[in-house]
């Protein structure tokens, strides 16, 4: 029986399989199986044996790092680790799901801090420099980093990941979180999992939004970017939900373009429960639910992704995967390498070398059926995005003619915004020269005596030709003419060039005034009289 459930607890335990695998090498379990060929994977680039990992969450604290390499994981992520120290939720917060092969966790980050996770990965890092001192300066610093050129896992074909997650009494508006781990973990980590989909920290799944995960991953590429020193590393992915709907996925591919983020994990655990049909007792307890009843949700999410993304973006699937041929449909729809979690806490350390065995052995299988056929059989990497080829589409679903349309679009729909702005501008300054020549106006009024009435025929109406939708328009310049204010706002003043205006010293002038009952010396007269300056 695992030893996960050794324990009456779940929790105590998930604790006990973590102690036990963080033993020294000669006291802990570790797979005595060997990987074949056909089982090499890629991600991101760089070479692992296997495509089966380990999710986060097991190993929140990067206790049992090489317990977990040992067990034949070719990828392993630690965490999730928050910033500063703090307990979780309140017990009991994990049950099991035992007749449906699944879980229920409402862990809610509980987490000893970075300042923990970096101790343990720099110890780990410090044995191994004493085991393999040409590699490293001597004396040791103490701020010891992995060489240019090694794998932060300190394993060939095996990859290490640190998941980041965010405390519970941070601003939920800040990223500082995901930089501070980025800065403070990601020399240690081939990759940094950027985790916003987590259902236990009130607020966390916000920011899956499209502008706020834009910007969270551009503060974390750019803090990456300052840690790197030429070698790449670490990779920055992000782990989202199953739960989000096909246009908030879209969202994801966008952000995930535009910022330079490396990779997706699909996914995290879900809330949802009534479309589960679950039958155990625990079904109805809050939280995040894992396990095969997942895995339908996940693989569908992880179709909807795919050909939102290019091929040289990978995609980590994860959900409910507790088989070699769950992992081989992952792979099928996209999937570059698989993690496990809940099936590892059902099955036990072997889980890892049953799932290799199982897809080896379906490989084989397909091997001999297409060396009948004269074909060259298969492998996990000619698995991957197989669904999308067959179906005749770009590899992996990938179409850079949507693409460019998408972005024309974008491109067209800045254009108009950009040109509303400016009209909205234009017509602000519109109403702003109507108000002053209106005041202006009224000011000559009180000034200017009207004219006597003219004994001659009124003038016929002026003919004008008036601006309109469909070109122009011969309008009458009687009865019903736009106002001053109409007509400038309707089409604003052209503007002027004022370089050739020269601004002359002062001068006081004799101006003419008309008496009537007295003298009317106001405001009006006495800025005519002495105006400050004149334009000429």
């Amino acid at each position: 029986m695992p030893l996960m459930r050794l324990a009456a607890d779940p929790e105590q335990g998930h604790r006990l399989a973590v102690r036990v695998l963080g033993w020294d090498k000669w006291a802990r379990p570790r797979d005595m199986g060997v990987d074949g060929d056909e089982l090499q994977a890629e991600l991101f680039g760089m070479h692992l044996k296997n495509p089966v990992g380990i999710a986060a969450g097991f190993d929140k604290d990067a206790e049992a790092i090489d317990g977990l390499f040992d067990l034949g994981f070719g990828y392993v992520e630690v965490g999730s680790v928050t910033p500063e120290p703090q307990p979780g939720n309140p017990k009991p917060r994990f049950f099991r799901l035992e007749e449906d092969d699944a879980c229920i966790n409402r862990y809610g980050f509980n987490s000893l801090g970075h300042g923990h996770a970096l101790a343990r990965l720099r110890l780990r890092l410090a044995k191994f420099a004493h085991d393999h001192p040409s590699l490293f300066p001597s004396p040791l610093p103490a701020n010891l980093v992995p060489p240019a050129g090694l794998p932060r896992s300190l394993r060939a074909g095996q990859l290490l990941a640190v998941n980041l997650g965010k405390n519970k009494a941070s601003d939920a508006d800040s990223n500082d979180d995901y930089i501070r781990g980025v800065r403070t973990l990601g020399p240690y980590a081939d990759v940094v999992v950027i985790n916003v989909s987590s259902p236990n920290t009130p607020g966390l799944r916000a920011l899956q939004g499209k502008q706020q995960l834009e910007r969270l991953l551009n503060d974390v590429v750019d803090e990456r970017n300052k840690i790197a020193h030429g070698t790449g590393l670490p990779k920055i992915a992000v782990k989202v939900a199953s739960d989000l709907s096909e246009d908030e996925l879209a969202d994801v591919a966008s952000a995930v373009r535009s910022s330079g983020v490396e990779g997706v994990i699909v996914s995290n655990t879900t809330i949802r429960r009534k479309e589960l049909n679950l039958i155990s007792g625990n079904q109805d307890q809050i939280g995040g639910l894992s396990g095969k009843p997942l895995f339908p949700y996940a693989l569908n999410a992880l179709k909807t992704l795919r050909p939102l993304l290019p091929p040289s973006i990978p995609i980590i699937g994860c959900g409910g995967i507790s088989s070699g041929s769950d992992a081989l449909t992952m792979a099928n729809a996209g999937a570059s390498i698989v993690q496990v979690y809940t099936s590892f806490g059902f099955r036990g350390v072997g889980t890892p070398r049953l799932i290799k065995d199982e897809i080896t052995e379906r490989l084989k299988a397909e091997r001999e059926a297409e060396a009948e056929a004269g074909g060259k059989g298969g492998s996990w990497k000619t698995h991957v995005g197989r669904d999308w080829v067959s179906s005749g589409q770009q590899p992996m679903g990938w179409d850079e003619n949507r693409l460019q349309q998408e972005s024309q679009a974008l491109v067209e729909e800045a254009r108009g915004l950009a040109e509303l702005l400016r009209q909205s501008n234009d017509k602000e300054e519109t109403v702003k020269l109507v108000e002053q020549a209106e005041r202006a106006l009224g000011i000559v009024k009180e000034e200017v005596a009207p004219l006597p009435p003219s004994s001659a025929a009124a003038p016929a109406p002026v003919e004008a030709a008036v601006p309109s939708r469909d070109g122009f328009v011969i309008e009458s310049g009687g009865v019903g003419a736009p106002s001053i204010g109409e007509a400038l706002i309707a089409e604003p003043v052209p503007q002027v060039d004022l370089a050739p205006i020269v601004v002359l010293e002062e001068k006081k002038t004799n101006v003419d005034e008309r008496r009537e009952g007295g003298e009317r010396d106001n405001e009006w007269k006495q800025a005519v009289k002495t105006g400050p300056k004149r334009l000429v």
